[in-house]
């Protein structure tokens, strides 16, 4: 059965918009503390969720309030983080952090989490939310999908990182309160031989579109690579909110064996590969000097232009030739521009890196083409072609403009805009 726009959006709404002490739609009475429960400021709603940045005016800040004691909330707010396991199902918790200060701070903490976690407060987070999100995933990617083992887990104190060490004043009596939801998603991602293909489920539908549009201030979302497996094309796997997701920003392919090299190792790499092709230029371009005694092999080439050709000791010197002749010799011979494409064709496209092919797709094509048909040339899967086009817009060795829900991609040089 296919699920419509507006289903999907209410789906989105309702996972996205649940959160840690609050639902938007949800009447405040539900907040409201037992007569002998600790009191809990209503503005506890405001804690880290796991909301849509698309809702204006909600921000992630959390508060709770007993006797007039405030409960701050640790940066980042909430985290959302994914493991990838080996079969393709991941293992999703969603974590909200508070600066737990002193002793009074623990006990409010304590209590509040206890609460939570037994049932006693109704904050949103249910089994039944992310069942909503799975069907949503289940008919884009056309895999059967279940959400198992969800639950709160036990709250715990942490020692606090590097973020909030810079604020904390005496880092020594400061704890962050953890509270966290998890469940195990399956079918999230999709094995094939030695590489795991990840993020289509985070799409709609028949649409190009995501169900999960962005994070917050305050949220991040951190994928975790699968044990054994590393990044077979380059690129992040933490974002900080705010931030938005477009269809296809999340898809990334884990490739077994690779070494788990983040984004920054890349240019490192890249840095120390350019510098060795860099010296070995040099040493060629010295041996190809002192080969030619002093003289390159570009000076040794005759100019074109009628200019005076070296006459070997004894060879008599050119006869003129007629303008027909002249003519004849600088205009290519039927067939020439034939051959020359013939001999591109030819190149071995094992030889080229992936950036390389597409690029020598794009001026095959007038400097300009449809992401989609990028994909049906190369072979290569969707998940392929958008991290590596994602990496290169970055790099400014392409141009990315979306239209409708389609992707143009253009060589920097080439105006989009123009119609040929």
């Amino acid at each position: 059965m296919r699920i419509s726009s507006a289903v999907t959006l209410a789906l989105t709404a309702l996972l996205v918009a649940s959160t840690l002490g609050t639902v938007v739609a949800t009447p405040a009475t539900a907040f409201e503390s037992e007569p002998d429960s600790p009191t809990v400021d209503r503005h506890l709603s405001e804690s880290p969720s796991f909301q849509s940045t698309s809702q204006e005016g909600q921000h992630l800040t959390s508060s709770a309030t007993a006797n007039g004691t405030a409960l701050e909330p640790a940066e980042p707010k909430q985290e959302i983080r994914i493991e990838v396991a080996e079969d393709g199902d991941a293992h999703w918790t969603i974590e909200s952090h508070f600066l737990v200060t002193d002793d009074e701070d623990e006990a409010l903490f304590e209590e509040f989490a206890e609460a939570v976690v037994s049932g006693d407060r109704d904050v949103g987070y249910d089994v039944q939310t992310f069942e909503a999100s799975a069907a949503v995933a289940s008919e884009a990617t056309d895999r059967e999908m279940t959400i198992q083992n969800a639950g709160w887990d036990d709250p715990r104190l942490d020692a606090p990182d590097d973020e909030d060490a810079d604020e904390i004043d005496d880092e020594d009596q400061v704890q962050v309160g953890v509270i966290s939801y998890s469940f195990t998603w399956t079918n999230f991602a999709t094995d094939d031989d030695d590489r795991i293909y990840f993020g289509d489920a985070f799409e709609t539908p028949g649409e190009d579109e995501t169900w999960f549009p962005g994070l917050a201030d305050g949220q991040r979302l951190v994928v975790e690579t699968p044990p054994g497996y590393g990044l077979e094309t380059p690129t992040t796997l933490t974002w900080d909110g705010p931030h938005q997701f477009e269809a296809g920003d999340l898809e990334i392919v884990f490739l077994r064996g690779a070494s788990p090299t983040s984004v920054g190792s890349w240019w490192i790499l890249a840095g120390v590969v350019g510098l060795i092709l860099g010296a070995g230029g040099y040493v060629l371009y010295r041996y190809l000097r002192r080969a030619y005694d002093g003289e390159s092999p570009l000076e040794r080439l005759p100019t074109s232009g009628g200019s005076e050709r070296a006459v070997d000791d004894g060879a008599e010197p050119t006869t003129p030739r007629s303008e027909d002749e002249v003519e004849s010799a600088q205009s290519p011979a039927t067939g020439t521009q034939i051959e020359f494409d013939e001999a591109a064709d030819d190149v071995d496209l094992e030889l080229l890196s992936d950036e390389e092919r597409v690029h020598r797709l794009l001026r095959q094509n007038g400097g300009r083409m449809k992401q989609a048909n990028i994909v049906k040339e190369t072979g290569w899967s969707n998940a392929k072609v958008s991290q590596l086009l994602s990496q290169m817009d970055d790099d400014d060795e392409i141009e990315k403009l979306r239209i409708g829900r389609e992707n143009l991609i253009t060589l920097p040089e080439v105006d989009p805009t123009e119609i040929d």
